[in-house]
C-alpha cells in the first residue's frame, strides 16, 4: 500500500468541457526524494516518468493527478513551459523528471528514497537477477478511479538482463530490461518494483520504470479491447521493457539538474546563515 502511494497519473486536457471531466490520462508518474548534500536534512522530490510521455505532454495544457489525505484526489496543473529534465548523455534512456512540490498535511503520498534504486552493484550483491518477482503499478486507463487513484498492479519475473542494447522502435537501441510482464498504454513510466533478500529482511527495490512491450501484428487475430480503445490491433507477447533505476540516477548526478540542485542548496545555505547584529 505505502508503495503505491508514490504513483500520480499524468493527463492532457482535450478541449470537451471543463476538467476534471476533459482530462484524459495517458501515463504514470511517480514521486522520488533525493537527499540535498550540503544542507542536513533537507531533500528535493521529483516526479519521473518516461521520456515519451514527457514528450506527448510537452508544450501542452497538462496535469497530475494526486491523491489527497480526505480520499478524494486534485488535479494540478502544470506551469507554462514545464521543464523537464532529460538523460544527459544517453538519449535512448526513456526516463524524464521535473521539480516538484507538495503540501505534506493535505496529500498522500509517498516519495520513494534513491537508497531504494537498483544498480548493477547491488543487484549483484544482492544476487538479483533472472526469475526473480516484479510487479508495476500504475494507471489502468479502463478504469483510472472516479474520485481517486486506484493504480492496478500487475506482477511478473525478470525474463531477461541484457549484455546489450535492445532495438526499439522510437529511442533506437536501449539499455533495459525485460521482464515475464504484460504492460499496455497508461503504464508507461510506472515504477517497477523488485525484491531484495537476506537473512533478516525482505526489502522492495526500484528496478526502473516502464517503457513499453512487444506487440505481434496480426490480420487475422484482433484484440477486441484495443480495438474498441482506438488502440492499433496485436497480440502482446507479454515482454515488458524497463528503463534501468540507474538512468535516474544519471540524471541527478550529471548534467544540469545537478547544478540547479547545487545552487539551490548554496541559496538555502546562505539564507540560513547567521547576519551580526
Amino acid at each position: 500500500d505505502e508503495v503505491r502511494k508514490c504513483v500520480v497519473y499524468l493527463g492532457i486536457d482535450d478541449g470537451r468541457g471543463a476538467p476534471p471531466e476533459s482530462i484524459a490520462y495517458k501515463g504514470t508518474g511517480f514521486f522520488v526524494g533525493v537527499p540535498a548534500r550540503k544542507v542536513p536534512g533537507a531533500s528535493f522530490m521529483f516526479l519521473v516518468t518516461a521520456k515519451h510521455v514527457a514528450d506527448a505532454l510537452s508544450g501542452k495544457r497538462f496535469w497530475v493527478r494526486a491523491n489527497l489525505k480526505n480520499g478524494k484526489s486534485m488535479n494540478l496543473q502544470s506551469v507554462a513551459n514545464q521543464r523537464w529534465f532529460f538523460h544527459p548523455t544517453d538519449k535512448a534512456a526513456d526516463v524524464a523528471l521535473f521539480p516538484i512540490s507538495l503540501d505534506q498535511e493535505a496529500f498522500d503520498f509517498t516519495a520513494l528514497p534513491i537508497a531504494m534504486f537498483l544498480t548493477e552493484k547491488m543487484r549483484l550483491e544482492k544476487g538479483i537477477g533472472i526469475g526473480d518477482s516484479v510487479f508495476i503499478t500504475g494507471l489502468f486507463v479502463y478504469h483510472r478511479g472516479f474520485a481517486k487513484n486506484i493504480p492496478i498492479l500487475r506482477t511478473g519475473n525478470i525474463a531477461m538482463i541484457p549484455d546489450e542494447r535492445i532495438p526499439t522502435g522510437n529511442f533506437g537501441d536501449m539499455e533495459a530490461y525485460l521482464i515475464e510482464a504484460r504492460s499496455i498504454g497508461g503504464l508507461s513510466g510506472s515504477p517497477v518494483f523488485t525484491l531484495a533478500r537476506s537473512p533478516q529482511e525482505v526489502t522492495f527495490v526500484l528496478m526502473g520504470l516502464m517503457h513499453g512491450h512487444w506487440s505481434v501484428d496480426s490480420e487475422t487475430v484482433v484484440d477486441k479491447i484495443s480495438q474498441d480503445a482506438g488502440i492499433k490491433a496485436g497480440v502482446n507477447v507479454g515482454i515488458a521493457i524497463v528503463t534501468p533505476a540507474s538512468k535516474i540516477l544519471d540524471i541527478f548526478n550529471g548534467g544540469e539538474l545537478r547544478a540547479e540542485m547545487e545552487k539551490l542548496e548554496a541559496l538555502d545555505i546562505a539564507q540560513k546563515s547567521p547576519t551580526p547584529d
